[in-house]
């Protein structure tokens, strides 16, 4: 429960952040992700799909999720992708260059360069999942044939960069 909780939490603090952007005068006022859901959905402007979501909620399932968002952690158990990881003496500089190959190659992730006694590492992603760090690594074997992934923990507010 308190699993899942933590998952709803995430994709809320992801919405709630998302919609911090100031509309256009000429825009209308986004939805709620329930309004979205049982309005019918749009192919383009000419044509519109006559189906709709109805949304049922059970007993007081938007307190709980509500009050998971006032109590959500700062922070979860994740998976990052470890593009670098060294102690030699060129170690920090190393890590640096990495850093900013990997940006230049890859400018819609985020990078961390971090040191771990004796180590300088350089790792990449906010994956909540396993799979989601398996499709990431995927993507980046081509450039970064050493990379692997490990454990971390990661700042709820990181996932929303």
């Amino acid at each position: 429960m308190k699993r899942i909780l933590t998952i709803l939490a995430v994709a809320f603090a992801i919405q709630a952040s998302a919609q911090d952007i100031v509309p256009n005068q000429e825009e209308k006022p986004r939805k709620s992700i329930k309004e979205q859901l049982q309005s019918p959905a749009q192919r383009d402007s000419l044509t519109t799909i006559n189906q709709t979501v109805t949304i049922t909620e059970q007993g007081d399932a938007a307190a709980i999720v509500e009050k998971s968002l006032t109590s959500a952690p700062k922070s979860i158990n994740g998976y990052r992708i470890v593009i670098f990881m060294s102690n030699t003496q060129t170690a920090r500089r190393d890590a640096v260059a990495v850093q900013e190959s990997f940006a230049a190659l890859f400018p819609q992730e985020q990078s961390y360069l971090t040191y771990e006694n004796p180590y300088f590492k350089v790792a990449v992603g906010n994956c909540a999942s396993q799979e989601e760090a398996m499709i990431l690594l995927g993507s980046l074997r081509k450039s970064f044939p050493k990379a692997f992934i490990m454990r971390e923990v990661i700042n709820v507010g990181e996932f929303t960069r």
